[in-house]
């Protein structure tokens, strides 16, 4: 699978979220980015790779009470 490098906007697009809110994500670490010249990209699969094992955990831990 070929990597793709998406923007902020696209990435809070995709995540439903507002821009702001996935630019502190990554300054805090939630979130992987890099900085080419003075634009942001994050790496969608790795996004992906990350969200999923996210609902994989929460899933997980919805068994256990």
């Amino acid at each position: 699978m070929e990597r793709r490098w998406i923007t902020v906007r696209e990435t809070a697009e995709l995540l439903s979220v507002h821009s702001m809110s996935v630019r502190k994500w990554i300054d805090t670490g939630k979130i992987k980015a890099i900085r080419i010249g003075r634009s942001v990209r994050v790496d969608l699969r790795a996004l992906e790779t990350q969200l999923e094992a996210q609902a994989q955990g929460e899933a997980a831990g919805r068994g256990r009470r």
